[in-house]
């Protein structure tokens, strides 16, 4: 056991060591390995020191590299939002536009409608009484009113006093009272 823990932790070392003495052939050879051992664990743990430096350094390496590829993806999921939100404002801006087309043609064509339906219709007094001419023609003369109504459609002239009260107003015959409508 204890020849198994000498190879496994002094043999590489003292094995180069000796070497060095054979090479150098120095007049204290106890002196020199000993010097040269303590310069040997001395160069391991600078190594050793290197090595854990790179890795760290080749850690903040790839720390770096990922914070970039997430600054990109960030970046890229940006411009996405910022497209998709421009489309969107184009497409309602778009829809806006067509309602508003929309709303002018069908407010153009209702005027359009509305003034082909304009009729223009003169009021005048429309009496209706008990039937007896006189009295009326006396009050038509004295209001200074037409007993006629002209028709804006085609021109004929109508009637404005009606003989048949009972059709229009059965109360109105009863009662011999005269109702003017305009």
């Amino acid at each position: 056991m204890d020849v198994e823990y000498l190879k496994k932790n002094v043999s590489d070392a003292l094995a180069e060591g000796l070497k060095e003495v054979v090479e150098k052939r120095p007049s204290d050879p106890v002196e020199f390995l000993a010097y040269w051992l303590i310069k040997y664990r001395q160069n391991q743990l600078d190594n050793q020191k290197e090595l854990e430096e790179e890795e760290k350094i080749k850690q903040e390496i790839l720390e770096i590299e990922r914070e970039e590829e997430r600054k990109r993806k960030i970046q890229e999921e940006i411009q996405r939002l910022e497209k998709a939100r421009e489309e969107a404002r184009k497409k309602e801006e778009a829809e806006l536009a067509a309602t508003i087309q929309e709303a002018r043609i069908t407010n153009a064509d209702l005027f359009d409608k509305k003034e082909e339906e304009k009729v223009e219709v003169t009021l005048s007094p429309i009496i209706i009484g008990d039937g007896d001419e006189e009295e009326r023609d006396d009050d038509d003369q004295s209001r200074g009113s037409s007993r006629s109504v002209a028709d804006s459609r085609d021109g004929e002239e109508r009637p404005s006093t009606v003989d048949k009260e009972s059709e229009i107003d059965p109360e109105a015959s009863k009662n011999n009272t005269t109702t003017i409508i305009y």
